[in-house]
């Protein structure tokens, strides 16, 4: 080998990216020519330095679960509507709330979102985000509005039972139910309607578990949390908060 063969290969050769062969010449021309090692050695002392100066941080545990839920809606629209301009587009929303769950997760463990209030923020932001990755993905696993068919098909997906209430005669009709994730949990997501708007209710055990904010508003979309018989409750949906208020006093009060 050459100088010339050798400088375009130095990148690849601190990164283990050439197969032996190339490897072996590649050291055997290194020991000869202390050109071409003093290149080698000024790259792998700036990627040191990089290295040494850049801030890591550690991703937070339910990470994969995040990306995994994000995906369920992308599964489900290649499996519908391969191949049409529909799909596409709206795959590309998908993509981008699995890229927003990613950066919003990574951001999630800076130092100034440890304490208990923030906390409890990232917990709405989490439960936003599994609202709107329903709504462009798949919302519904058990399609239903009997809360006999509804409240046992949980039986078995999940290490609790949530309650099950139907409020079709108070205007907002039972639709179904699916199992997410939010806050290191596997949760209950109850789905309700009230007219074009779709309510997500996120059920989980309240014991030791941390809660979301008793209001929280972002972006148009509405939260209302409360608790009841040892459950966390949090009503979401882009319906006005007086309306969505509303249906959580009729929910708490059965």
């Amino acid at each position: 080998m050459t100088c010339d063969d050798v400088k375009p290969l130095l990148n690849a050769r601190m990164d283990d990216e050439i197969d032996p062969t190339q490897q072996a010449c590649l050291d055997s021309h290194l020991e000869t020519c202390s050109s071409c090692l003093t290149d080698l050695e000024e790259l792998e002392s700036v990627r040191t330095a990089i290295r040494n100066e850049m801030p890591y941080y550690r991703a937070p545990v339910n990470l994969r679960n995040q990306v995994r839920f994000a995906l369920r809606g992308a599964e489900y629209i290649d499996a519908g509507a391969r191949g049409s301009t529909a799909a596409r587009l709206t795959g590309w929303r998908v993509w981008g709330a699995v890229a927003a769950t990613v950066t919003f997760c990574a951001l999630a463990t800076a130092p100034f979102l440890v304490n208990e209030r923030n906390g409890r923020q990232l917990l709405a932001e989490e439960l936003l985000s599994a609202h709107q990755r329903a709504l462009i993905g798949l919302s519904v696993d058990v399609i239903s509005s009997d809360q006999h068919t509804v409240k046992p098909w949980f039986n078995g997906k999940l290490p609790f039972s949530p309650p099950v209430t139907d409020l079709r005669a108070e205007g907002f009709p039972l639709e179904g139910g699916r199992v997410d994730y939010a806050g290191d949990r596997p949760v209950a997501a109850l789905v309700y309607s009230r007219r074009l708007h779709r309510i997500d209710v996120f059920v989980w055990p309240s014991a030791g578990q941390k809660t979301p904010p008793a209001h929280f508003e972002r972006n148009g979309y509405n939260e209302i949390s409360w608790e009841k018989d040892n459950f966390v409750f949090t009503a979401v949906s882009d319906l006005n908060e007086t309306e969505l208020a509303a249906f959580a006093n009729l929910l708490r009060n059965k």
